[in-house]
């Protein structure tokens, strides 16, 4: 009876480290998937900010674009109090030229702040959409190596295997 208690009281012990095992293999499982989501959430959360800084920046542009109309409406005023200060038509010959001169000039810078204004936004949805590309990224690898780890412990349970049993094994007897 001494070695069936013996056998008994090992097999418990190889259960209750087996368990122990499997309980510190789920665990390390969780906490790789927690530091991918833990990632990922920081990731997202630059994601944010880079579509705030491309709208800031967008802004700057805007602001700029209407110091330009301001500057453009400026100069026209300019041009034609000068021109009738002068007894000169300003809606005709040189002080239209000057002010056509004047608008084309303002519109062309008017367009370059509005394609900067356009592509700082843009840049900032690609970065913010890069962000969120590499938070994707990170909670799958994390849940995948989260299940691979998982995997690799449960077959290195199953190759040690429980307590072996001899009892009950090997050839029968005349008696079935």
């Amino acid at each position: 009876m001494g070695f069936l208690a013996a056998m008994g009281t090992a097999a418990g012990v190889s259960s209750a480290a087996q368990g122990i095992g499997l309980a510190a293999s789920a665990a390390s499982s969780m906490s790789q998937m927690m530091g991918a989501r833990s990632q990922a959430r920081g990731l997202a959360a630059q994601a944010t900010m880079a579509r705030i800084q491309g709208k800031q920046e967008a802004l700057k542009y805007r602001e700029q674009g209407l110091s330009v109309l301001d500057n453009i409406l400026q100069t026209q005023a300019a041009i034609n109090a000068r021109a009738a200060a002068g007894g000169i038509d300003p809606f005709s010959g040189s002080a239209l030229a000057l002010t056509r001169y004047a608008e084309g000039r303002g519109a062309r810078e008017l367009y370059t702040i509005q394609d900067n204004q356009i592509i700082a936004e843009r840049g900032g949805e690609m970065q913010a959409a890069e962000y969120m590309k590499q938070a994707r990224a990170t909670m799958r690898a994390g849940f995948i190596g989260s299940i691979a780890s998982g995997a690799t412990t449960a077959y290195q349970f199953g190759l040690i295997g429980g307590p072996t049993s001899t009892l009950g094994t090997g050839t029968r007897g005349p008696i079935n």
